[in-house]
């Protein structure tokens, strides 16, 4: 068995025990093989959207020993989802992405209990999303992957009623309150960078204005 990436390790740990997973994009499968091997799901739903992955995954589905637990589908998103899953993942793919798979078919989400994603782009979507469909952040991990910023977030439905502030969805609800090591690398990194553009003013006010208040928001974050 392939051994995870730092990104779906994460995930994985975010998973609860006994789950039955929705995994969408799953390509290689990894992430349900390895919960399997685990112990940590009773089943899982291995979803890809492209007739290659989709090869690459009923092969390494046959290959895993977890034929019977594991049920490969080709289909868009949740399209199809297994109305028994009540965890879905959606990892490896962008904000905007995961906000129209799931806007695509809120009617399927009814016995989803909890939602996994990594945005690595556009996390206010998700927060604007998830938060609209009545899910609540519960937990999250900020990482690099392959030198790219991935947002681990756990959601979980609730019957409260859900809103999140603009630095929230800009930057994480956890990340303002927690932010970890990375998280500040990357952010310092980001700082240094709105900073020479600062100084090389631009007459575009506009955008000057977006630098300022993106330095300003991040320098109060990482004090």
């Amino acid at each position: 068995m392939k051994s995870l990436s730092r990104r779906l390790e994460t995930i994985a740990s975010f998973v609860d025990k006994g789950s039955f997973i929705a995994d969408i994009g799953s390509d290689h499968c990894l992430l349900p093989i390895f919960l399997l091997s685990k112990g940590v799901i009773k089943e899982a739903q291995a979803v890809d959207n492209k007739p290659g992955p989709y090869e690459r995954m009923t092969k390494a589905i046959e290959n895993s020993g977890y034929k019977a637990q594991i049920h490969a589908f080709l289909s868009s998103g949740i399209e199809n989802l297994d109305p028994k899953a009540d965890t879905l993942i959606l990892a490896g793919m962008g904000g905007f992405l995961i906000s129209n798979i799931l806007k695509a078919h809120p009617e399927n989400l009814k016995n989803i209990k909890t939602i996994i994603v990594d945005a690595h782009t556009d996390i206010r979507a998700v927060y604007e999303t998830l938060s609209s469909m009545s899910f609540e952040i519960v937990d999250s991990c900020f990482l690099l992957d392959k030198g790219k910023p991935y947002d681990v977030m756990k959601w979980v439905k609730t019957d409260k009623e859900i809103s999140y502030n603009d630095m929230e969805m800009t930057y994480g609800k956890f990340n303002l309150t927690s932010p970890n090591e990375e998280f500040r690398n990357y952010y310092e990194h980001y700082l240094s960078v709105l900073k020479g553009i600062q100084e090389k003013a631009s007459s575009d006010i506009a955008k000057m204005e977006s630098v300022e208040k993106s330095i300003n928001e991040i320098t109060s974050i990482l004090k």
